[in-house]
C-alpha cells in the first residue's frame, strides 16, 4: 500500500506516460508492503530529485523525452537498485541493461504492472544481500590492507616459516635488515638468510617448537645481522592441531644490551667508589683505635725501660700492656666479624639466659630516663654459635637503642621469641633479600628514640660510620658481620621522631645438628711429659718468645724461619721431634706446602697451626686431619698448652 510514512521505502518512478504512471501507482496501492511513491516525468527531473534524496529503488522507462533510463543506472553507481521498463523490449536490450548494472528488465504490460510490487520486493531483497556481501568483502579487504600495513609497520623482524624452514612471508623490517626485498626472501631457507648456514643450527628454538608445539624463546647474538636479538617462535597449526609453520619474531635488543652493560659498568664503578670510601673510613677508624692502643703499650714500655717512678709496679705495667694487647686482638676480631669471616667457637647458646644477663649487666650503664622492658620467651631453643660474638650483637643493639633516646624519657623493649618463616609468607631483610624459610630465634630490640633518616639507614652498616663521636669501633658493621657468619638475617625499621626497631633472626638447628657444649677450658692438663717441638715462624721475635713460652711449659725447642728450613731440620732430627708448631703464612715455603711435605714424611706427626687469618682459608683435608689443630693469633699460653695437650696426651 502507498503511505506517507517517512520510514517506508521510497520508490522513484521515472515515467513520461501518465497512463503507465497511473497503472504503477494502482499496483502499489494494493501491495501488502508499505511504500512511498514519487513520480518524475523526465530524466533531468529524476537527476535533480536524486541529488536531494536517495530512494530505495528506481523504476525508470527505458526511453525518456530528454534522455535514457540506462543513464540512471550509470548514475546510481551501486548506491541504489535500478529497474528498467520498456514497451518494446528485446533480448539484446535486456542483456545490455543487465550488463550496465540494472537489477531487472521489465516489458510493460497489464500483467507486468500488476506483478510490479512482487518484482520490486524481490529486487530489494536481492539488493540487500548483494550489499551485505559487498560490505563484507570490503571489510575483509580493509582488514587485509590494515593487517598488511600493521605487519610492515612493526619494527620487529617477522617471518612466517614452514616446517622445512622455508620463508613464506616477511615484513618490511625483516626485508630491510637483510638488504633484500620481501619477494626475494620468500622461498629461501631461514638459516641461510639469518645465519649464513647450509642447515638449521642445533640451537634453533624452532627445534623445540616442533617437538612440543609450544612457544619458544631465545636470546641470540647474530653477527650476520649485526645485533643481539630476542627471538620468539610461535606455532601456526591447522584445524587438526598439526603445526604447519611458525611465526619467527626477532626483536633487536642491541641498544638495551649495550645500555645494560653500561649500567653494570657504572654500577661497578659506583660500588668500587663506595668500597674505596668505606676502606678510607675503615682505615681511619682502625688507625685511630690502634694508635690509642699503641700509645698505651709504648708508654708503659718506656716507663719500665727508663725506670721512671710513676707509683705503678712493674707487674701493673705488664697488666696494662696485656690489657691493651687484648683490646687490639678484640679489634682484629671485630674486623673479621665485619667481613663475616671471624673464626667462631661454636657452642649451644641459651639466648634467654644470655640476653637476660646482658640486660642486667648493662642496666647500670644505661641512663635512668630509659625504661627497659623485657619479653623473653623461655621456650626458645638454644642456637649454635659463638657466645662472645652473640653477646657483642646484643650489647650493641641495646646500647644503641638506649643512646638514641638521649636525655628524654623513653623505652627500650627487648623481645625474644621463636618464629617460623614459610615460603608462602616470605620475609625480606634490610637489603631486600629473601630470608630463607625455616625456624628462627628472633631477637627484637626497639626504642622510642630519635630514629634515623633514609640516608643514615643506607650507611648505618658501613665500618666506623656513626652519628656520634668518631673512632668508636666497627659498631653495626661488626654486628652485621656476626649475624651473617651465623647464617642469620637482620631487619631494620626506623623513622625520624618515631624510633627504631631491629629484628635479628638466628637459625635454630635441627635436632640432629645440636652442638655439644665445649669442654671446660680450665681443665687443661699441666702434666705434660715434655719433649721437643719444632717452632716454624718467619718472625724472629715470635720464634724467640715462642721458645721461652714452650720452655716454660716443659718443652725443648728447635726453630726454623720458613718451611724449607723446617723440612730440612725434620729430615735430620725427625725421630727427636714430637710436634711441629707451624705458622700459616711464610716466605719461600708457606704453611700449607710445608704441611703436605711433612705429611709425606710422617703421616701421624702432631702439627699445631698458628694463624692470624680466619679458618675459611684452611683446606678441607687439613681441617679433617685428626693430628692437626688450628689456634688463632694472638693466643695465650693456656690456649697453646691446651692445643699441644690435645695432640700429645693420648700418646704420652
Amino acid at each position: 500500500m502507498l503511505t506517507e510514512n517517512p520510514d517506508a521505502a521510497l520508490i522513484l518512478v521515472v515515467e513520461d506516460d501518465d497512463n503507465h504512471a497511473e497503472l504503477i501507482q494502482r499496483s502499489f496501492a494494493d501491495a501488502a508492503e508499505e511504500y512511498r511513491l514519487e513520480v518524475i516525468h523526465s530524466f533531468n527531473g529524476a537527476m535533480s530529485t536524486l541529488e536531494v534524496q536517495a530512494p530505495a529503488i528506481v523504476l525508470t522507462d527505458f526511453r525518456l523525452p530528454d534522455g535514457h533510463g540506462s543513464d540512471l543506472v550509470t548514475q546510481a553507481r551501486g548506491r541504489w537498485p535500478v529497474v528498467l521498463m520498456t514497451s518494446h523490449g528485446n533480448e539484446q536490450i535486456a542483456v545490455e541493461a543487465m550488463k550496465i548494472g540494472a537489477q531487472d528488465y521489465i516489458v510493460k504490460s497489464p500483467e507486468a504492472f500488476e506483478n510490479l510490487p512482487r518484482s520490486v520486493n524481490y529486487v530489494l531483497m536481492t539488493w540487500a544481500l548483494t550489499m551485505a556481501r559487498s560490505q563484507a568483502a570490503e571489510a575483509d579487504l580493509r582488514a587485509k590492507m590494515d593487517w598488511e600495513r600493521t605487519f610492515d609497520a612493526v619494527p620487529d623482524l617477522i617471518a612466517i616459516i614452514d616446517t622445512r624452514h622455508t620463508i613464506t612471508r616477511v615484513n618490511k623490517a625483516m626485508a630491510d635488515r637483510c638488504g633484500l626485498t620481501a619477494e626475494e626472501l620468500v622461498g629461501r631457507k631461514c638459516y641461510e638468510i639469518v645465519h649464513g648456514l647450509h642447515d638449521a643450527p642445533f640451537c634453533c628454538p624452532a627445534a623445540g617448537l616442533m617437538q612440543d608445539g609450544a612457544v619458544h624463546n631465545k636470546e641470540v647474538d647474530e653477527k650476520r645481522l649485526n645485533g643481539v636479538f630476542d627471538v620468539t617462535v610461535s606455532p601456526l597449526a591447522e584445524e587438526a592441531g598439526h603445526v604447519t609453520s611458525w611465526v619467527h619474531v626477532m626483536r633487536d635488543i642491541t641498544d638495551r644490551k649495550i645500555a645494560e652493560k653500561e649500567r653494570q659498568e657504572l654500577l661497578q664503578q659506583f660500588q668500587q667508589a663506595q668500597k674505596l670510601e668505606s676502606l678510607g673510613v675503615l682505615a681511619g677508624g682502625i688507625a685511630h683505635d690502634f694508635n690509642n692502643i699503641l700509645t698505651i703499650i709504648l708508654g708503659h714500655c718506656f716507663m719500665v725501660k727508663e725506670g721512671i717512678e710513676s707509683g705503678i709496679t712493674t707487674k701493673s705495667h705488664v697488666e696494662q700492656i696485656e690489657g691493651a694487647a687484648s683490646r687490639a686482638a678484640d679489634l682484629c676480631r671485630q674486623m673479621l666479624a665485619y667481613a663475616g669471616k671471624s673464626p667462631m667457637q661454636k657452642a649451644q647458646i641459651n639466648l634467654w639466659l644470655l640476653v637476660d644477663e646482658m640486660v642486667k649487666m648493662l642496666q647500670s650503664a644505661i641512663k635512668k630516663n630509659v625504661v627497659m622492658q623485657l619479653d623473653l620467651k623461655r621456650d626458645v631453643p638454644a642456637i649454635s654459635g659463638d657466645n662472645s660474638q652473640i653477646q657483642q650483637v646484643v650489647m650493641n643493639l641495646i646500647i644503641n637503642a638506649a643512646e638514641s633516646i638521649g636525655d628524654t624519657n623513653g623505652t627500650v623493649k627487648v623481645v625474644l621469641d621463636r618464629v617460623v618463616i614459610r615460603a608462602e609468607h616470605p620475609e625480606i631483610d634490610f637489603m631486600g633479600i629473601a630470608i630463607l624459610p625455616r625456624s628462627y630465634a628472633r631477637l627484637k630490640v626497639s626504642d622510642t628514640g630519635c630514629g634515623v633518616d633514609e640516608e643514615t639507614k643506607k650507611r648505618m652498616f658501613e665500618p666506623f660510620f656513626t652519628t656520634k663521636l668518631t673512632g668508636r669501633g666497627l659498631g653495626m658493621s661488626a654486628v652485621l658481620g656476626i649475624i651473617k657468619s651465623h647464617d642469620g638475617a637482620l631487619q631494620l625499621a626506623s623513622s625520624l621522631g618515631v624510633g627504631t626497631t631491629f629484628k635479628v633472626y638466628f637459625p635454630l638447628p635441627d635436632q640432629d645438628d645440636a652442638v655439644e657444649p665445649e669442654s671446660e677450658a680450665g681443665q687443661l692438663s699441666s702434666g705434660l711429659a715434655g719433649g721437643t717441638i719444632l717452632l716454624v715462624d718467619d718472625e724472629e721475635a715470635l720464634r724467640a718468645i715462642g721458645s721461652v713460652l714452650l720452655n716454660a711449659i716443659g718443652f725443648a725447642t728447635m726453630t726454623a724461619a720458613n718451611g724449607r728450613e723446617a723440612i730440612k731440620i725434620y729430615r735430620e732430627h725427625g725421630t727427636g721431634i714430637d710436634l711441629v708448631l707451624l705458622d700459616f703464612v711464610m716466605p719461600e715455603m708457606g704453611g700449607v706446602e710445608t704441611y703436605h711435605l711433612l705429611r709425606q714424611i710422617s703421616p701421624l706427626l702432631p702439627i699445631v697451626f698458628c694463624t692470624g687469618y680466619n679458618n675459611e682459608i684452611i683446606p678441607d683435608d687439613m681441617g679433617l686431619d685428626e693430628n692437626t689443630i688450628f689456634i688463632q693469633k694472638p693466643y695465650k699460653l693456656d690456649q697453646l698448652r691446651g692445643a699441644i695437650t690435645n695432640l700429645l696426651e693420648p700418646t704420652c
